[in-house]
């Protein structure tokens, strides 16, 4: 399943003479979040810095022009907007999904078991 969201931004991205308003955009990773660490982003740009990341299109700029700098040099606060709530939008994609498995209240190993008897032996020696 593609946990990508496309819109178009209500202002746009200028970017080489050209303004650029269709995207698409994927839900952030906690990889995505260490990558922008790793990159040397301050902390006040993390968001930033993991929005470039997931931005697979805006427009017709390059995959690999969509940076953190571009971003910060050329978005404004209701785009900002607008890709924050696209990326929302793909994550509920994934929310959305129903687990194939059962989830029961029953033990599943004899680990699990085990800390429960060893809980109650505890309580029982005080």
């Amino acid at each position: 399943m593609d946990f990508t969201h496309s819109a178009t931004l209500p202002i746009g991205v200028f970017y080489q003479g050209q303004l650029h308003r269709d995207f698409t955009i994927r839900m952030s990773t906690v990889g995505d979040e260490i990558a922008v660490v790793e990159d040397g982003i301050p902390d006040s740009g993390t968001l930033v810095g993991v929005m470039a990341r997931c931005l697979t299109t805006l427009g017709s700029i390059p995959a690999e022009e969509i940076t953190y700098q571009l971003l910060c040099d050329a978005l404004v606060s209701e785009d900002y907007q607008a890709l924050r709530t696209a990326q929302q939008e793909a994550k509920k994609k994934l929310s959305g999904l129903k687990s194939d498995s059962v989830i029961t209240d029953t033990p599943s190993s004899a680990l699990a078991n085990t800390a429960t008897a060893k809980s109650e032996s505890e309580a029982l020696a005080l």
